[in-house]
């Protein structure tokens, strides 16, 4: 094996390659931005300043902004797990076609996500199906108003994530051995407590996979707020990509990208030291 690595290690300078000009190179830029009070060019004072964090936390506007955006995050990654749960738990243990259901699964998410982000904004638009069946079944008289809505966005978001959350937990599952299930009942547990007890507490690294996989996306999401949710329902990531398109204030969207990762790495840490691997070991007496 060390000897197959020594005669093809230079394969990996062009991952390298593309990870450090794709990756690493944007993320200094951005953390160079982030810190200045303005662009870097040749003959242009350039000063060492916190400024541009400061305004984060001086303005009200961004505070909300920023509790809304938690808030979507929180809401989106719960109802993520609620759906992808009984699905992937039927795919690992209720069926023997598991592989053909789950490529079933990702062939609409083969479609670029803006194109079917644009599709739930037919759907559910009032001249939308759902408008259409709800008058036509005649549970309201006029077409709700369901587009450019904080509830719009999170049905968009819960939509696009939850396969995210699937693969996870569905993988986790699949690897639980039935006869602990089995031991349980013939012990005389029900199966509510058995399922608990055994399939669920074995599947809560699953959880925690795909919680970090659903939230971190989620919390920086900027074209389904800008599609679905218009003017009214704007995120942290609609509040960035206005600075550096728009308004072309490239050291406070910087300074916002990066506090947004550090807030991402602060929760996950949280969550971690909550709910995280350790915890669940310890719980289940690993």
């Amino acid at each position: 094996m060390s000897q197959l690595l020594k005669k093809n290690k230079n394969l990996i300078y062009p991952g390298f390659l593309w990870f450090l000009f794709f990756f690493m190179l944007p993320l200094v830029i951005i953390l160079i931005y982030a810190f200045i009070d303005n662009f870097l060019r040749p003959g242009t004072p350039v000063n060492f300043t916190f400024e541009n964090f400061l305004i984060i936390f001086q303005r009200k506007h961004y505070l909300l902004l920023l509790g809304r955006s938690i808030r979507i995050s929180l809401i989106t990654t719960f109802f993520s797990i609620a759906f992808a749960y009984p699905i992937a738990y039927f795919l690992a243990k209720k069926t023997k076609y598991d592989k053909i259901l789950i490529v079933a699964l990702m062939i609409p998410f083969w479609v670029n996500y803006l194109i079917r982000t644009f599709a739930w904004k037919l759907i559910i638009s009032e001249n939308g199906i759902v408008n259409k069946i709800l008058l036509g079944l005649n549970v309201t008289d006029v077409p709700l108003r369901i587009l450019y809505t904080e509830f719009a966005v999170i049905l968009g978001l819960i939509y696009t994530n939850t396969p995210m959350m699937i693969l996870p937990l569905y993988a986790t599952i699949s690897r639980i051995d039935n006869s602990l299930l089995e031991a349980a009942l013939d012990l005389g547990a029900s199966r509510t407590r058995a399922f608990f007890d055994i399939i669920f507490r074995l599947s809560l690294t699953g959880i925690f996979a795909g919680t970090i996989l659903v939230f971190i996306p989620v919390l920086g999401s900027f074209a389904i707020p800008a599609i679905l949710g218009g003017t009214n329902s704007m995120m942290i990531g609609n509040i960035i990509e206005n600075q550096f398109i728009e308004v072309g204030n490239w050291n406070f969207g910087s300074a916002f990208t990066l506090a947004l990762a550090l807030i991402s790495l602060a929760m996950i840490f949280i969550y971690s030291k909550l709910f995280g691997l350790k915890s669940i070991y310890k719980n289940q007496g690993l």
